[in-house]
């Protein structure tokens, strides 16, 4: 009985410097170098929401279609997955075609410009995104129309792409009532509130919002998820979310808010007296397509049902988002 104790310790400890072995280390895997995969962001998410939250979400492009009358547009991002060894020798190349999107108003002939290959510097990351621009011509646009593309990865020089992942439907704008706004898109909305009673507050509360100029010089919210054009905050002594001010914010011809209108009260309660604060930039500022961000900075008087009329801060941020996602 010793000898056959003996036997298969040895035996195990064979098997097991067996399984140390590269030839044996399953398949190989783990001596793979990998390779590199390209696709497309903005279908990867679609993909992951069809199979999570299901919102039946489409992907924008939104420019305006007249100024700047020639302008670098984002359509969207391609993804470089290189997660092992092997990495990127020297620019991938990458082909793209573009079609019309059934439903949409064609491109005009000339009015976008696919270039033959879409040139993505070499990195050793093991994954990053890179926004695919596209210059648009817009004498060629027409402001009433609603346009809709299909883009498609054609070939990579490096790696492989991915078939689920290597085509993209793209809405441009949202509707064309939108079509002459620079400032009309989804971003990610950073908010802070303030009650001097500390009832109802929030900090760094983001989130993905719609900034949307519904008549010119007039920019309102609107929450792609819950379809709310509110400000919330967090009332503390229920826990709940709760509406505070359904704010319009006034821009000059430069993008600077004069003034801020209240379009309606939440449930918290009455709001009065909304003051910019001077000490902010109270600003929105177009840098480029996918480079867009407004900073406002007021306070407002809240009268709660029953209650003492106190004053109320809020800290907004507003930065363009890279997914722009929306009904």
């Amino acid at each position: 009985m010793k000898y056959i104790k003996y036997s298969f310790a040895i035996l195990s400890v064979f098997i097991f410097a067996s399984c140390l072995k590269s030839k044996s280390d399953f398949g190989g895997l783990r001596e793979d170098p990998g390779t590199i995969v390209t696709s497309i962001t903005e279908k990867q998410y679609l993909i992951t929401d069809g199979h999570n939250l299901q919102n039946g979400w489409s992907m924008f492009a939104n420019f305006s279609f007249t100024a700047p009358a020639t302008e670098s547009v984002r359509f969207f991002t391609l993804h470089i997955s290189q997660p092992r060894s092997t990495k990127m020798s020297g620019s991938l190349k990458v082909k793209v075609t573009m079609v019309p999107l059934s439903g949409y108003d064609p491109f005009p002939a000339g009015a976008v410009t696919i270039p033959g290959e879409i040139e993505v510097p070499a990195s050793t990351a093991a994954s990053f995104d890179f926004p695919v621009k596209f210059a648009v011509n817009k004498s060629l646009l027409d402001v009433t129309a609603w346009y809709g593309a299909t883009f498609t990865i054609t070939s990579v020089n490096q790696g492989v792409y991915s078939e689920l992942d290597k085509s993209l439907d793209v809405i441009i704008n949202e509707d064309p009532a939108f079509n002459t706004s620079k400032y009309t898109c989804q971003y990610k909305w950073t908010s802070t509130v303030q009650d001097a009673a500390n009832q109802y507050t929030i900090t760094n509360n983001t989130k993905p919002l719609f900034l949307y100029e519904a008549a010119p010089n007039q920019l309102q919210l609107l929450d792609m998820f819950s379809g709310s054009a509110f400000l919330y905050a967090n009332n503390t002594t229920t826990g709940a979310n709760t509406t505070m001010i359904k704010p319009q914010y006034n821009i000059d011809a430069t993008g600077k808010i004069t003034s801020i209108t209240v379009l309606a009260s939440g449930a918290a309660g009455a709001v009065t007296n909304v003051v910019l604060d001077a000490a902010s930039s109270n600003q929105i500022v177009y840098t480029a397509n996918d480079d867009r961000t407004m900073n406002v900075k007021y306070s407002f008087d809240l009268t709660p049902t029953g209650g003492t009329t106190r004053k109320v801060t809020v800290i907004e941020k507003f930065v363009y988002d890279p997914i722009q996602a929306m009904y």
